[in-house]
């Protein structure tokens, strides 16, 4: 799952480093390229909110466990992939299970940022209100020791805001392609495959937007 959608499911009110712990998995990966964050080595840590941190971490794992076990995410992939083939197809942009995957995950956040306005505020300002010397502490005992440029760009990502974004095709589609490109699929989509892939977003979001009642039993 995404981002918001992992704050959704499991945040806890108030708990600022758990809840950034939700998150920690794939800021790590995005933010430290080459890197990844391997919670089973953590050893235990002084500081009450850094292990209240390695216990939201443990969480995303747990969560991103079940979604992709779950008969949501395996029903709605080739369902998301029958719609978006024939542009892909048209515009040359590979791997179409691949861009379902990612469609599938931003659009649960897209639709979740839609319904929970006061809580996507709520999920920022909760990480602005996280410390860096505890997100240090935890970075470091797993031998990631590039905290420095972790806390910058989590500063950045807070600043930018770019999820409320998700909401508009272009910055949809704008997202899919950076992953594209930073994952070496391909390089940065063209404007016309950009638009190609602006114009099945909606009947996407349409099939994710009628199916979530199934995905909020299944992840409840």
């Amino acid at each position: 799952m995404n981002y918001f959608a992992h704050y959704y499911f499991d945040h806890r009110p108030g708990e600022v480093h758990h809840n950034l712990g939700l998150l920690t998995p794939d800021f790590v990966r995005n933010f430290l390229p080459g890197m990844r964050l391997q919670p089973e080595r953590f050893p235990g840590h002084d500081y009450p909110e850094t292990n209240s941190l390695h216990l939201g971490t443990l969480k995303h794992v747990e969560r991103d466990k079940r979604f992709h076990q779950s008969g949501f995410f395996k029903d709605i992939i080739p369902e998301i992939g029958k719609i978006i083939k024939p542009v892909f197809e048209e515009h040359n942009i590979p791997r179409t299970w691949f861009a379902a995957h990612l469609i599938a995950e931003l659009m649960i956040d897209r639709i979740l940022i839609k319904q929970e306005t006061d809580l996507i505020a709520r999920f920022y300002k909760e990480l602005e209100q996280t410390r860096p010397e505890v997100i240090d502490a935890y970075l470091i005992s797993l031998n990631i020791n590039t905290t420095e440029e972790f806390n910058k760009r989590l500063q950045r990502f807070c600043e930018l805001r770019y999820l409320m974004q998700y909401v508009h095709n272009p910055a949809f589609a704008f997202s899919l392609s950076r992953i594209y490109m930073y994952a070496r699929v391909s390089p940065e989509w063209t404007e016309q495959q950009n638009l190609g892939v602006q114009s099945v977003l909606d009947e996407a979001e349409s099939l994710i937007f009628v199916t979530m009642p199934r995905l909020m039993e299944e992840m409840s």
